[in-house]
């Protein structure tokens, strides 16, 4: 017997944090340039990663 509950809505404060979240693992990517298994197409794009990442943390500190 499974019950068929609908799922709980995602709030404002948990979608604040998985902003920040996400934004401060989008920050230590661009640490990453130096590494020899990173290709050069992919490192490219850090410097907008870091750009994005800034932009989370902002939307999640002031969603929380």
């Amino acid at each position: 017997m499974s019950s068929k509950g609908s799922a709980a809505p995602v709030t404002k404060a948990q979608f604040g944090l998985a902003c920040f979240v996400i934004g401060f693992v989008m920050l230590l990517i661009p640490n990453l340039k130096d590494l020899d298994a990173i290709p050069v197409a992919i490192s490219s794009y850090f410097g907008i990663m870091f750009y994005i990442g800034l932009l989370l943390i902002l939307l999640g500190y002031y969603l929380k």
